[in-house]
């Protein structure tokens, strides 16, 4: 009698011991939901990491794609252009495949293709917001053309940190009967409430300026002089000019023979 009292005991205590097992269990890879119909369950990324959650994020992406491209038989399968765009923008952002993976397992338990094939369509735009994919990451050097306005544009992301430099010992002047000056400008007369493309406190005519447009359409006219850092608020692009607002009788400085020409550097930091 008393055996069978220890043997019921243990018998309970193993039955607690694996409820609690079971209950946390988890699905993991493909999973019959419906028959015929299997989904694939993404691990715990918040589990994982290094090497062992980029391993599985490129597991859970290839599952994924093969069932979209119609790899299991399973009578899913999306337009051949709309999973290679989904692909190649999860390729671009590896990262995304985690809330990717979380909201496509929702859209096949479910299984409305259509409603899940009109949500596929839509992530390479939606992974596109906000994203920049042309940070200024090289340098950037060429010779200023004085003939002309607004040159040399250059894309930046936000939080881009950009140093613009000038050379300082190449002079020009804006008209013939000007000073020759150098990338400072004419420092002896003030831009300010000028129609000059740069007019607040610290423009002056003939100086090098930056403008930048941001995504927003937001745009700032920066005087850089022979150099300025400046870091970019948002997504957008820089360009630069010489201040000033006609730019056909710009003439450089010609010495012994030779024509100066002022060199312009972005400089990513």
């Amino acid at each position: 009698m008393r055996s069978l009292l220890w043997i019921g005991f243990f018998a309970a205590l193993s039955a607690c011991k694996k409820g609690p097992e079971a209950a946390a269990a988890v699905k993991v890879g493909w999973q019959e939901v419906q028959p015929g119909k299997s989904c694939y369950y993404a691990p715990n990324f918040e589990k994982l990491a290094g090497t062992d959650r980029k391993i599985a994020r490129q597991q859970t992406l290839e599952a994924m794609v093969s069932q979209w491209g119609g790899g299991r038989n399973d009578g899913v399968t999306f337009d051949e252009t709309v999973v290679e765009n989904v692909e190649t923008a999860l390729l671009g952002t590896p990262t995304a495949i985690e809330t990717v993976a979380a909201k496509n397992l929702a859209k096949c338990e479910v299984g409305d293709t259509a409603t899940w094939g009109s949500w596929l369509a839509r992530v390479p735009g939606e992974l596109a917001v906000g994203q920049c994919s042309n940070p200024l990451t090289d340098r950037w050097f060429y010779y200023l053309d004085i003939k002309i306005g607004w040159q040399n544009r250059a894309p930046v992301c936000k939080g881009n940190v950009v140093e613009v430099k000038a050379s300082s010992v190449d002079f020009y002047r804006l008209n013939d009967k000007g000073p020759w000056v150098n990338a400072e400008g004419d420092t002896s007369k003030s831009a300010s409430a000028t129609e000059l493309p740069c007019n607040t406190p610290g423009c002056f005519p003939g100086q090098i300026v930056m403008r930048f447009v941001g995504e927003s359409g937001a745009t700032q006219v920066i005087p850089v002089g022979l150099s300025y850092v400046f870091t970019a608020p948002e997504h957008g692009s820089i360009e630069i000019a010489v201040n000033d607002d006609t730019f056909y009788d710009n003439q450089y400085k010609v010495e012994s023979g030779l024509e100066h020409h002022t060199s312009i550097e972005y400089a990513p930091r």
